[in-house]
C-alpha cells in the first residue's frame, strides 16, 4: 500500500465506521487549517484515508487489493468542488464541528434540564409498594399567565429583534465561503412574540421558580438502586418542552429478610430436639404471624419454602418466603440432657 489510511486516522483494521467517522473527526478538528497551528497537509491526508475508509465499497476495495479502488486523492472532486473535498454525506458533521450543532436539520428543540432526587424506602415497602410525598423546587409555568409571559387577556406583539422569525441571522466566512447561521433570539426565546404587557407575576418570563408537593408511587417489587422517571416532570422552558425527574429508589436493610431475586430469605433458629423430632414453629413474616411445619430431622441448612409470601411479581403473582433452618445449641447441658445425647449415641451405634 502507498499509504497505510489506518495508520494516518489511528484506528484497527477491524475498527467500527463510527469508529472510523469519530477518529476523523477528531483529527480535522485538531489539524483544521483555519485554527491556530493547523497543518493543511496533514488535513488533506487525514481528508484522503476518511474518502476511502468511511465508503464501505471502497474501504473493501482498499483492505484486498491495497488501492482505493478508484479514488484519485484529488480533493476537487469532494462536495461542490470545494478544495478540501468533503462528500455530500459528511458535511452535516462538519457543520456540527465548526458551527456549533447547527445542521441540515436546522436548530435542536429546546429541552428543560432533567432533575434527579433520591427517596429511601423500607425493606416492606420496597415490597408492597408506597406512596411518598417529596417538596421539590424546581422552574414551572406561571400560573398567572399560564405561561404566556402576557397579562391575562392581552396579546403579545411581534418581536422587534428578529422580526418575528423567532432567529437571528448570523454570517460568517469559512473554508466553504461565506454561511450564514441561525440563532435563537434571545429576547423572545424563539417564539417571535413579546409581551405587550408583560406578566407581573413572572415578569414576562413565563416560568417561575416554584415549590410543590409531589405525590410519588413506589410500585411494589422495587430494587435498590433503582431509578423511577417521570416524564414532564423536571424543569420547564419558556418556549419549549419540560424536562424528566429521576427518583432514585434506596431500600433499607431488613434485620430479619433479605431479598433474592422474587423471593425473601431468613434464617429460623430451632432446638436441636425440634429439629429431631419436628413441630409446628410460629414466625413473624412481612405479611403477619404464621405457622410452618418443621419436618423430623431437619438438617442444619435446610429450606422450608412458604409460597406467595415473596416479593410482588404482579397484581396476581408473589415470590416465596425461604426459611433456613439452623439449630440452637444450649449453652450448658443438664445431667439430663447428657444422659438423653448418651442414650441417642448408643442407639446411633
Amino acid at each position: 500500500m502507498s499509504k497505510d489510511y489506518y495508520d494516518i486516522l489511528g484506528v484497527s483494521k477491524d475498527s467500527s465506521k463510527e469508529d472510523i467517522k469519530r477518529a476523523y473527526r477528531k483529527l480535522a478538528h485538531k489539524h483544521h487549517p483555519d485554527k491556530n497551528g493547523g497543518d493543511e497537509k496533514k488535513f488533506k491526508e487525514i481528508n484522503e484515508a476518511f474518502q476511502v475508509l468511511g465508503d464501505d465499497s471502497k474501504r473493501k476495495h482498499y483492505d484486498q487489493l491495497g488501492t482505493a479502488g478508484g479514488f484519485s486523492g484529488d480533493f476537487s472532486q469532494g462536495f461542490g468542488g470545494g478544495r478540501w473535498g468533503f462528500g455530500a454525506e459528511d458535511l452535516g458533521d462538519v457543520f456540527e464541528t465548526f458551527f456549533g450543532g447547527f445542521s441540515r436539520q436546522g436548530s435542536r428543540s429546546k429541552r428543560g434540564s432533567d432533575i434527579s432526587i433520591a427517596i429511601d424506602v423500607s425493606f416492606a415497602d420496597s415490597v408492597f409498594g408506597t406512596k411518598r410525598s417529596v417538596l421539590l423546587q424546581r422552574s414551572a409555568a406561571c400560573e398567572a399567565c399560564r405561561g404566556s409571559g402576557s397579562e391575562a387577556g392581552l396579546k403579545k406583539k411581534k418581536c422587534g429583534t428578529c422580526q418575528g422569525t423567532g432567529t437571528i441571522r448570523e454570517s460568517r466566512k469559512s473554508i466553504f465561503g461565506m454561511f450564514t447561521s441561525l440563532a435563537e433570539c434571545s429576547l423572545c426565546k424563539g417564539t417571535g412574540e413579546i409581551p405587550e404587557h408583560p406578566c407581573k407575576s413572572c415578569k414576562g418570563m413565563g416560568i417561575k421558580r416554584k415549590q410543590e408537593n409531589l405525590d410519588i408511587e413506589i410500585p411494589p417489587g422495587i430494587q435498590n438502586g433503582e431509578v423511577i422517571k417521570l416524564v414532564g416532570m423536571g424543569e420547564d422552558i419558556f418556549g419549549g418542552t419540560s424536562g424528566d425527574l429521576y427518583v432514585k429508589i434506596g431500600v433499607a436493610l431488613h434485620p430479619v429478610f433479605r431479598r433474592e431475586g422474587s423471593d425473601i430469605l431468613m434464617d429460623l433458629q430451632l432446638p436441636i430436639s425440634t429439629m429431631l423430632m419436628g413441630g409446628e414453629e410460629k414466625i413473624e413474616t412481612l405479611d403477619g404471624a404464621i405457622l410452618v411445619k418443621i419436618p423430623e430431622l431437619s438438617n442444619s441448612g435446610d429450606f422450608l419454602r412458604v409460597r406467595g409470601k415473596g416479593i410482588v411479581k404482579s397484581r396476581s403473582s408473589r415470590g416465596d418466603l425461604l426459611i433456613r433452618l439452623y439449630p440452637k445449641l444450649p449453652k450448658k447441658l443438664s445431667p439430663r440432657a447428657k444422659k438423653l445425647l448418651s442414650d441417642l449415641k448408643e442407639e446411633e451405634l
